[in-house]
């Protein structure tokens, strides 16, 4: 496991033996600091070519409707090309947090994400997380063989 260089309000650490990235948001954040943290976080894993991400989002209590706005129009679109193919992205909330986002008619629905290059998923629980993206990545790897 590698702690990466990360702003103070994310905790940004590669998990070499699963090719996992991992962000943890620290405490809520401004738009600023949301971009800032996504920014770095892209920066590490273009770094790596990794593209399983765990984000974890449950120390970040709420979301902005920009911040939605920023992240389906800029930040995902950008994903795919710097890191070389399909990221699938597991995103960790509270169980509060989550029943907001899936009541928030400003939060895609998850089918949203089905035909693009990046996948989404939204956990309560971060071990199913983490089997997520291990089965998203051994469906990549069978499929290449």
């Amino acid at each position: 496991m590698l702690i990466l260089p990360s702003p103070e309000f994310l905790q940004i650490v590669y998990r070499v033996e699963l090719n996992v990235l991992v962000g943890r948001w620290l405490q809520s954040v401004t738009p600023e600091q949301l971009q800032a943290g996504y920014l770095a976080l892209l920066e590490a894993a273009s770094a790596r070519q990794c593209r399983w991400w765990l984000v974890d989002g449950r120390r970040r209590l709420h979301s902005h409707k920009a911040d939605s706005r920023w992240m389906m129009d800029e930040f995902f679109p950008q994903l795919a090309p710097r890191l070389g193919g399909k990221v699938y992205l597991a995103y960790l909330f509270t169980p509060t947090h989550l029943e907001e986002l899936q009541a928030d008619a400003d939060v895609p629905k998850l089918s949203y994400f089905d035909h693009r290059p990046y996948q989404v998923q939204r956990f309560i629980e971060e071990q199913a997380a983490m089997n997520w993206l291990a089965q998203m990545h051994a469906g990549e790897q069978a499929a290449s063989r």
